[in-house]
């Protein structure tokens, strides 16, 4: 049922998502008490004072203390599932940041903690609009089935997250590297529109990014859907455009989405060029209000979440499988 007294909202972690997290679901609740938990002083400081936070905890236990109507884990990933257990009797609702995890070994622990509940993974591509029409186009059924997916993206990273030297993502046990804190989002909206991944072979490599040895590039095959649909995925995080296509080749036709254009567009076989929809025209923050809007719609027992433990763990085996692959063999997806 909707809330009829103030929404209490609790985030944990302040790092650059956690913040984004803070602010949006400010925005889309203004009555709702928003409250941190972070173990910086500091940070803890800097939000409150930023955005107005009555609450600000340096720990869980002191969190816990009170009941919260939903949480948002922002912390490295590694951390997500302790996180999550120990809100279980303490939040109605819960989101967790994409990766769900960096192991599966504690899944079937946070999956018993929550069971029933409402549990939302932010992969935020599946509020996009682009990824919304594409997925109503492939399930009409007018381009026939789904036989190839090419996607491709780029940025230079160190300019969107000048700090990454600093924090998680400088160790594959914390969440970081280009296959746990970028290319993932790709997986899960290759899963999203093509079905469950049935294998995949994944090159990758530290190619440029200084200061770290992690992986900056990625290249992926894979299978989806049975066998049915071919895949190719690549991302890097040193070239100088801000760049993501991605191809959907059908049996009758292609759909083709420019998320740097916020452009998607269907090209028949006959037709002489591309019919594209109006763009998107859509702010940073706007993708992340509209996932704090359907997460508290899930919440309210309104519609399902966006992304579901089984599916967030689907893709976190994908995540494993190509760090597993490492260039040298086909990891099956089970």
């Amino acid at each position: 049922m909707p809330q009829s007294t103030p929404r209490k909202i609790l985030i944990v972690g302040g790092g650059s998502i956690g913040e984004r997290h803070l602010r949006c679901f400010r925005d889309i609740d203004n009555d709702a008490e928003v409250g941190l938990c972070d173990v910086r002083e500091e940070i803890r400081s800097q939000l409150a004072q930023r955005y107005g936070l009555a609450k600000t905890f340096a720990d869980l236990s002191e969190a816990t203390q009170q009941h919260w109507d939903a949480a948002v884990i922002c912390t490295p990933a590694h951390l997500h599932v302790a996180h999550a257990v120990a809100l279980a009797e303490h939040a109605d609702a819960l989101m967790i940041e994409k990766p769900l995890s960096t192991s599966l070994e504690d899944i079937p622990r946070l999956r018993a903690a929550w069971a029933g509940r409402v549990v939302n993974i932010a992969y935020v591509l599946r509020v996009n609009p682009l990824v919304q029409a594409a997925k109503q186009i492939l399930e009409s059924g007018e381009l026939g089935d789904l036989l190839e997916v090419v996607a491709a993206s780029g940025q230079h990273f160190p300019t969107f997250r000048p700090a990454y030297r600093e924090i998680y993502y400088t160790r594959h046990e914390t969440g970081g590297g280009a296959i746990q804190d970028a290319a993932t989002h790709q997986f899960n909206m290759v899963q999203y529109l093509a079905g469950d991944f049935d294998w995949v072979f994944c090159d990758s490599g530290h190619q440029a990014l200084e200061g770290v040895e992690v992986e900056d590039t990625v290249h992926l095959t894979g299978r989806t859907g049975g066998g049915r649909t071919m895949v190719n995925a690549s991302l890097n995080q040193f070239m100088a455009p801000n760049e993501t296509v991605v191809r959907l080749n059908c049996r009758s036709g292609s759909v083709k989405l420019v998320f740097h254009e916020q452009n998607i567009g269907t090209l028949r076989h006959g037709d002489d060029d591309w019919t594209w929809n109006p763009p998107a025209k859509l702010e940073r923050d706007d993708l992340f209000r509209e996932q704090a809007r359907r997460f508290l719609a899930a919440a309210d027992g309104q519609e399902p979440v966006r992304c579901t433990l089984d599916e967030a763990e689907h893709t976190l085996k994908v995540n494993l499988a190509a760090l597993k692959s490492a260039g040298r063999e086909r990891v099956e997806i089970v």
